[in-house]
């Protein structure tokens, strides 16, 4: 909001009295985009304006959108306008109807482009069949592996290549409501006020996600069990607020790694709930392999440097085998070679970047903070006879 606040130097620079100007919020907003959805007649309909708020939460996206299919009568800003009211007034259903073959070649061209150079893993493939089925059966799953193989980038890439249809959170750390909630408004793109209320916020989200039809992929999903021991006879609020919206007929799919189940066993000993009415609900449990084949790795290398030599692809995916980085070993490693043939005032890295960042870098250095993690693991044993506690 503006500032209200006067002063007697007028020359002082007052911040506030740009807070709410237009140009910082020009998303549309989900609660909204959600009720005009609620009584649209098809599916092709309601992905395809969920598609173009998806677009508006992006800078330059709305604007993109416009100009490829606005009629060619209306400029600038005006285009904007035109979409937008497609996607909020409902005595625009017949005009919808008439744009709607070009918002869907619009979408397709739009996934293509997330599609190419992207390398699917045999975990990434069973992330996504396993959100194909959470989007169709409106239900929830729960998709379970350990940690660094890829299951954050698969489901973000497949969030992205279903911009209609699904949205992704990463459920925070703190356990907090108010954090979970703004966390899910900003994923889900509904209006955030400066001073945000759960009691304000949670109608918001919930109307957005039962009316909108979308899925929602929340990752840490460990957090959604409380951390610590206040209030443990109460029902765990994060739990229960998913549990009430699959109730709801919403869908939802739960990202997590064996932490989940130990947060949950651990609430469970100091609470009176029971966590079967939780598990009760989850249509289809996927549990990931906990390897990728040298394959994949080399796939997933190959995606970070394209044009790298033979040498350079089983450099990297053998280095992701044996580093506790995991995929994201290759996307370091490729990272400082990028950064080291830049420095040369190369735009490619070559095979002797790898080695040098091999050598001198990355391998030393996940040694390094293997050693060190294993160190500080041999300093909390139990102290030795004789030693003061």
């Amino acid at each position: 909001m503006s500032g209200t606040r006067t002063t007697k130097d007028s020359s002082v620079f007052k911040q506030c009295r740009f807070a709410s100007s237009p140009v910082f919020d020009r998303s549309l907003k989900a609660n909204l985009v959600a009720a005009r959805c609620s009584i649209l007649e098809s599916d092709e309909q309601r992905e395809a304006v969920w598609f173009v708020q998806c677009l508006s939460m992006h800078a330059g996206g709305l604007r993109w959108a416009a100009s490829e299919i606005a009629p060619e009568f209306l400029t600038g800003d005006a285009r904007e306008k035109w979409l937008a009211t497609l996607c909020l007034d409902p005595a625009t259903n017949s005009e919808l109807e008439i744009v709607l073959p070009k918002l869907r070649q619009l979408m397709a061209d739009y996934i293509q482009q997330r599609g190419e150079d992207v390398a699917v893993t045999a975990i990434g493939r069973l992330i996504y069949d396993a959100l194909d089925y959470c989007f169709a059966s409106r239900c929830l799953v729960l998709i379970s592996g350990l940690p660094r193989l890829g299951k954050t980038w698969a489901a973000k890439k497949w969030v992205e290549r279903n911009p209609g249809r699904a949205r992704y959170c990463e459920v925070p750390a703190s356990g907090d409501e108010l954090s979970f909630y703004i966390a899910l408004a900003r994923a889900l793109g509904v209006t955030l006020e400066s001073d945000p209320k759960v009691k304000k916020l949670r109608p918001r989200i919930e109307n957005a996600l039962q009316q909108g039809g979308r899925t929602l992929v929340l990752d840490e999903a460990a957090a959604l069990w409380p951390s610590s021991n206040y209030r443990q006879v109460s029902r765990p609020q994060r739990v229960s607020w998913v549990m009430s919206q699959i109730n709801a007929g919403s869908s939802i799919a739960l990202l997590v790694t064996p932490n989940f189940f130990a947060s949950q066993n651990d609430y469970q000993e100091k609470s009176r709930w029971q966590s079967a009415q939780f598990y009760g609900r989850i249509e289809k449990y996927v549990s990931l392999p906990d390897t990728l084949p040298i394959s994949d790795l080399e796939a997933v290398a190959r995606a970070w440097l394209p044009h790298g030599d033979r040498r350079s692809i089983e450099t990297l995916a053998h280095y992701s085998n044996l580093s506790q980085a995991g995929l994201a070993a290759i996307e370091h490693a490729v990272k400082q070679a990028i950064y080291l043939a830049k420095q040369d005032g190369r735009e490619r890295p070559d095979w002797a970047d790898i080695q040098i960042v091999m050598k001198s870098g990355v391998m030393p250095g996940d040694t390094s903070l293997a050693a060190a993690i294993a160190s500080a693991g041999a300093h909390r044993k139990a102290p030795a006879n004789g030693s003061r506690r």
